[in-house]
């Protein structure tokens, strides 16, 4: 009997703890904030942005000369 009472308290004591659809809040990715990958990371974005501005320029330009 002490077994099942037991038993009925710790699932009891399990199901107000763990409610909800996720019991447990997912892991959060953190990084480091280093000055080294930031700057790299800024000329990265720089370069594509201007490779970008580069390839809208040459689009009109190539769209005109198509007969």
């Amino acid at each position: 009997m002490k077994t099942k009472l037991l038993t009925l308290a710790f699932g009891t004591l399990c199901a107000a703890l763990l409610q909800g659809c996720v019991s447990f809040p997912p892991l959060i990715q953190v990084e480091h904030k280093d000055t080294a990958s930031n700057q790299d990371i800024a000329r990265r974005l720089d370069a594509i942005d201007h490779r970008l501005d580069q390839i809208e320029k040459s689009s009109p330009q190539k769209a005109e000369q198509k007969p």
